[in-house]
């Protein structure tokens, strides 16, 4: 902390009051106002005072005290002492806490916390001291609070001191009972090392439940898998299969004839069920799969007419009448079975 700044105090001191407020202090000459004598009033507002020394509490004498717009943090711990302190402004500053100590200013009458970053607690207590009456709560309050407070202390303080004694007392019966003790240490080992066994038996059983879990979410999600790619291919061959059954009907294979007749029958059933306003746009879809039939059978028979001559063709046209018998002889016991 910065030396106190030497300040001339006769200067400062009228009618029992004095004025340091607006001197730039970053230390609070305690000793120098200790020196003067009758004084009630000290003002140290606006200032860059960031704490004050733990002798400010000799400074018993004092009934007023501001310390608005400084930066203060903390309060000495000892500020309680502070006795016949009535007026206390702590506007603006950057406390959080007050001491326990606070309990002990059992004549102040007036205080203001406003602009102090306070905890919640505290800042609730406080309340904002927007006029006098308020400030005046506000010492009540916050008076009412650490006594409060001071009491649950002492009544710790109390307590652990009942603690120790018990404590010693529970020695001085634990040595009497020396002759017991080694056997009760190897009862507490037999105990202890029963429940390691029990310990690593269950470990052992939670392991193997884990391991059988993994394996059960392994097998499921292999059959998952599974079941992926067995639907996977299923779609896989009815599209190719209806995509071969769509070029080999466009190329007018003599074999297929009765299975389109078939497949226009079951789409004419098909219709009858679909609902009025959706007639529209089936006739557009037939006109246009029609034509699209149709174009793409006009493209193979082109291309089979001028790869005729190929040696290979035979081979060809071979197999495909060969595929076109299989798939017409399957589809039509389908056919006969729906229709």
């Amino acid at each position: 902390m910065a030396p106190a700044k030497k300040i001339n105090l006769k200067d400062k001191v009228e009618d029992g009051e004095i004025d340091l407020s607006m001197l730039s202090l970053e230390d609070v000459p305690v000793r120098e106002i200790a020196s003067v004598k009758k004084v009630y009033s000290l003002d140290l507002s606006n200032n860059h005072l960031e704490r004050l020394p733990n002798n400010f509490a000799t400074l018993t004498n004092l009934t007023k005290i501001d310390l608005s717009k400084n930066n203060l943090k903390e309060l000495p711990e000892n500020f309680g002492n502070l006795e016949k302190l009535v007026h206390l402004d702590l506007y603006k500053n950057q406390l959080q806490h007050l001491p326990l100590s606070f309990h002990g200013l059992k004549n102040l009458k007036w205080l203001d916390l406003k602009d102090n970053p306070l905890v919640p607690a505290i800042a609730k207590i406080a309340g904002p001291c927007l006029d006098n009456k308020q400030c005046q709560l506000c010492a009540k309050s916050i008076i009412q609070f650490y006594s409060e407070m001071n009491e649950k202390v002492e009544q710790m303080k109390i307590d652990q001191k009942a603690q120790i004694l018990k404590n010693l007392a529970y020695k001085a019966k634990q040595e009497k009972k020396k002759k017991d003790k080694k056997q009760r240490q190897k009862d507490k080992n037999d105990n202890l090392a029963k429940e390691n066994i029990k310990k690593e038996e269950i470990e052992t059983i939670s392991e193997q439940i884990i391991e059988k879990e993994q394996e059960t979410r392994l097998i499921v999600k292999q059959r998952s898998s599974s079941g992926s790619g067995v639907l996977r291919t299923i779609f896989l061959l009815i599209f190719f299969l209806s995509l071969g059954l769509f070029l080999l009907t466009a190329f007018k294979v003599k074999y297929l004839q009765s299975t389109e007749q078939h497949i226009v029958s079951m789409w004419m059933m098909l219709r009858e069920y679909f609902p009025n306003y959706w007639e529209n746009y089936v006739i557009i879809f037939e006109k246009k799969f029609v034509h699209c039939h149709l174009l793409i059978g006009n493209y193979l028979i082109r291309i089979y007419e001028n790869l005729s001559n190929s040696p290979y063709m035979l081979l060809i046209q071979d197999y495909i009448f060969y595929t076109a018998r299989s798939i017409s002889k399957q589809l039509n016991e389908v056919f006969h079975n729906i229709l």
